[in-house]
């Protein structure tokens, strides 16, 4: 299935994940331009993902400021399905019920 990011979100499939991997500047500049806007503006070098679980995410402009990422990581969680609070109100709030990454997150809280 891949790696699982705090979110139940599949990092082989984010595409900022990927262009990281792959080291693809015209991915990531479609990324930034994609992804800017409502006051958050992004540059090629904000499209930077090795996961959640990298050291290097706690800074970058995309993860440094997530909920999510900021509760599961001091944890020492795999990804919130593990937690004891799941679903919480940062789930609740950024990963709608019904989604791909909740079912993936409900799985692994009821133990499948």
């Amino acid at each position: 299935m891949g790696y699982i990011s705090y979110c139940g979100l599949l990092c082989s499939e984010c595409p900022v994940y990927v262009a990281t991997a792959q080291n693809d500047n015209l991915a990531k500049a479609k990324l930034a331009k994609e992804y800017s806007g409502g006051g958050n503006q992004f540059s090629v070098q904000d499209m930077d993902c090795y996961g959640c679980f990298s050291e290097s995410s706690r800074s970058n402009k995309m993860c440094g400021s997530c909920e999510i990422r900021n509760c599961a990581r001091p944890r020492g969680l795999k990804n919130c399905g593990y937690c004891g609070d799941y679903p919480c109100r940062y789930i609740n709030d950024h990963v709608p019920e019904g989604s791909d990454n909740r079912k993936r997150l409900d799985r692994v809280k009821a133990g499948g």
